[in-house]
């Protein structure tokens, strides 16, 4: 085959290497191919008719010598070797800018597969956060659903709250409306009211007047009883006065003042009632007593019969005794028998008794029908009663009555005393508290609204005020106008008031104990003869206030103290003082018995039927 008809392979230029970036061609398939192709100078070597026709006719062109054919195929091997050496240069060059656009070609392929494995973890990344935050989402969807039924719930809650505060709004205007016109009833009640009350101001106005006219005449009466009797005689004087101004003062003071004036008018009677006694405390103090008993003479007018000598106060003793307040440590009240020795001796018909809870338990419930005891007393709280009282009180076989201690006025005590009357037994009170003005305006209304609505409302027994507690350091002339003593005439008049309130006449609580008395009949005197005068004047200016307003009828004998006072007592003293000083007052026999021991029969004795 002739060189000049064989081309060789096209030599691609550095131009047309670029187009090997280009991603439509295979740059592996080139280089493989010119790796197995022969090289263009082995296949000349092997085939010098492949030698471009236009390379030796050029070289014809170029040397125009004429030469024969032989000798021109000698010379032509060298010229087939440098054209095949040309030709393998430029097959080189070839093949290393092949090479070359292969390696740019595999950097970009690597680049873009790179780049491509970023995006990829980009992508990975970005799928992994949406799906997180679709979870977040779905959460948050879901929450807000729950959200949106509790919103729901609530809207429908507000709005029955507002339906129903609607509904109260409504009746809060109809009850706004109605107490409108209570008000305007309540208005006009008023002010009939108020005109009711100026007549009935005008027609005590009057009454006061009539009064004070009253208690002028008395009071001239009493003076006249008294200055006779200082003239003929200071005991009858002073009874006669006593008498006239004890009936006077009791009907009027009691009926009238009750009736009409109430505490005004009683407390006006009284006080002129008091004046004559007053008086004869402030002659009894200056010892004149057995001086107006050596000088009394009686009138030659003929009319000493109403002039009678009171009876002496060694001759009253109560025919029988019923002590209202004995506190024993045990059930056979051994001590009290040991005090009270031979000067109550038989007289004593009864005790009330007060025992520790569990002596007194065991009492109520083995009592024997021989006993003197003709009750027991039971305490509880006043404001919070313990209702297991109720069990023991039902279970007991002997006589009970309650107690009770008072120290300030509590919203709660007049639901414990309440509790206590309904029981239906007597209720002792003992008042430990100084009795103001406003502590017993809340007594007196404690004892009324715990009394409200009952049928029978049983005796109510007050302690610790007859006689109160008291300072022996202040001297008899300067209590009598002094500011307790005067609360306390007040204070009684008051409580005699309440029809079902009784008297203890018990030891005062007057840090001292009480003196020892002679036993009667002994010619031996008291130790202190002084002291017990001393007791018996204060005892009675107390006394005298307590027998006007509560009357004989209402006071109760007891031996023993409040449980307030430390001062140490012996029955017997007590019992000689207490009586002397009664029978002092010029009372009669019946007043003594009713004291020691008929009262407290009637307050504490069992009743028929229970």
């Amino acid at each position: 085959m002739p060189i000049d008809n064989k081309p060789l392979p096209p030599i691609i230029l550095r131009h047309e290497a670029e187009d090997f970036l280009s991603p439509n061609v295979d740059v592996m398939a080139q280089a493989r191919e010119a790796t197995y192709s022969p090289s263009p100078l082995l296949r000349i070597l092997q085939d010098p008719s492949l030698m471009p026709s236009g390379s030796t006719e050029n070289l014809r062109k170029g040397h125009k010598r004429p030469s024969h054919s032989p000798r021109r195929r000698e010379h032509r091997t060298p010229i087939v070797t440098a054209i095949a050496i040309a030709e393998e240069e430029r097959h080189g060059k070839h093949l290393k800018a092949l090479l070359r656009s292969s390696s740019d070609h595999l950097e970009h392929e690597i680049r873009r597969a790179n780049d491509a494995t970023v995006r990829a973890d980009f992508a990975e990344r970005r799928e992994r956060e949406a799906l997180a935050r679709a979870e977040d989402a779905e959460i948050a969807r879901d929450t807000l659903q729950d959200e949106r039924m509790h919103l729901e719930k609530d809207t429908r809650e507000y709005q029955m709250q507002m339906e129903a505060s609607q509904r109260e709004k409504r009746q809060l205007e109809e009850d706004l409306t109605d107490a409108r016109r209570e008000m305007e009833e309540l208005e006009y009640s008023e002010r009939k009211a108020q005109e009711t009350v100026r007549k009935y101001q005008t027609m005590m106005n009057s009454m006061e007047k009539q009064i004070r006219v009253r208690a002028t005449e008395v009071q001239k009466v009493v003076d006249q009883c008294y200055e006779d009797g200082r003239e003929d005689g200071y005991e009858d004087g002073y009874r006669d006065g006593r008498e006239a101004g004890l009936k006077e003062g009791l009907k009027k003071g009691r009926k009238e003042g009750l009736r009409q004036g109430r505490e005004q008018g009683r407390r006006t009677e009284r006080w002129n009632a008091m004046e004559a006694f007053d008086k004869f405390l402030v002659e009894e103090t200056n010892d004149q007593d057995e001086q107006h008993r050596v000088s009394f003479t009686p009138p030659n007018t003929g009319t000493l019969e109403s002039f009678p000598v009171p009876p002496s106060p060694s001759s009253l003793h109560p025919a029988s005794v019923i002590d209202a307040n004995v506190v024993s440590n045990d059930v056979n009240y051994t001590q009290w028998k040991k005090e009270a020795g031979q000067v109550l001796g038989d007289k004593l018909r009864g005790i009330v008794l007060a025992l520790p809870a569990t002596e007194l338990q065991s009492a109520l419930k083995s009592s024997s029908a021989d006993s003197q005891v003709i009750s027991y007393i039971i305490p509880f709280d006043l404001e919070k009663p313990d209702p297991a009282i109720e069990s023991l009180i039902s279970s007991a076989t002997a006589s009970t009555s309650l107690s009770t201690i008072f120290t300030r006025d509590a919203p709660a005590a007049v639901d414990g005393l309440r509790w206590a009357l309904q029981r239906g037994h007597p209720v002792d009170i003992d008042i430990q508290a100084t009795l103001s003005d406003s502590l017993l305006e809340g007594f007196e209304d404690l004892i009324a609204k715990a009394c409200t609505d009952l049928e029978h409302v049983p005796p109510i027994v007050l302690s610790n005020i007859l006689p109160p507690p008291h300072n022996l350091d202040l001297p008899i002339v300067k209590l009598m106008n002094h500011p307790t003593y005067l609360a306390f005439q007040s204070q009684v008049a008051a409580l005699s008031l309440i029809p079902q309130v009784y008297i203890k006449f018990l030891p005062p609580a007057w840090d001292a104990p009480t003196p020892q008395t002679p036993f009667p009949g002994s010619p031996i005197e008291a130790a202190d003869t002084q002291q017990i005068k001393e007791w018996k004047r204060r005892i009675k200016m107390y006394l005298g206030p307590v027998m006007e307003a509560f009357g004989y009828q209402r006071i109760l004998f007891g031996s023993s103290p409040s449980s307030s006072s430390s001062s140490p007592s012996s029955v017997a003293d007590w019992y000689e003082i207490a009586r002397e000083s009664l029978a002092e007052l010029g009372i009669e026999q019946d007043f003594v018995d009713a004291v020691f021991a008929g009262n407290a029969e009637k307050v504490y004795g069992k009743k028929e039927g229970k």
